[in-house]
């Protein structure tokens, strides 16, 4: 994991999959030379504090966090594929978009939830599980941003 003005890391796509999809399948064309590697890795970086980006070897999506209220917020996904990908055979980014769409109600009922949580007067904040060092990392980085505000 990379900390500094921005947070990263990455996941590994494992065989059989090629691509973060439904079908575990590329939905579009590579987007650019890859190596061997890098071909089956998929890249997260949070830059502090509103945005994500994920590089796939075959898409790229990233998500702007547009605080609306106190306890809302607005989350908008923008999806970038190589230039040629819609043309080409086998192009099929709602693959991915469903994928997204799904883990990412997951992830905001989750957040939701721990809304309320936090809201309580009882709260007391736990431990990350260490699966989850960017969220853990931005937390730190939130943090170091207030210091000595008040």
């Amino acid at each position: 994991m990379i900390e500094g003005p921005f947070l990263g890391g990455y996941m590994e796509i494992k065989a059989p999959n090629e691509s973060a999809t439904m079908t575990g399948r590329a939905c579009a064309l590579p987007l650019g030379t890859l190596t061997p590697q890098d071909q089956h890795r998929a890249f997260y970086y949070a830059l502090f504090p509103t945005m994500m980006l994920s590089l796939h070897p075959d898409y790229a999506v990233f998500y702007t966090v547009w605080p609306v209220a106190v306890t809302q917020s607005r989350v908008v996904c923008e999806w970038m594929v190589h230039p040629d990908a819609p043309a080409a055979a086998g192009y099929n980014i709602q693959d991915a978009e469903e994928f997204w769409d799904r883990t990412n109600r997951q992830d905001w009922h989750i957040c939701e939830q721990s809304q309320l949580g936090i809201s309580s007067r009882v709260y007391a904040p736990g431990p990350y599980s260490p699966r989850e060092s960017i969220p853990a990392a931005w937390d730190r980085m939130y943090l170091r941003a207030f210091e000595g505000q008040s």
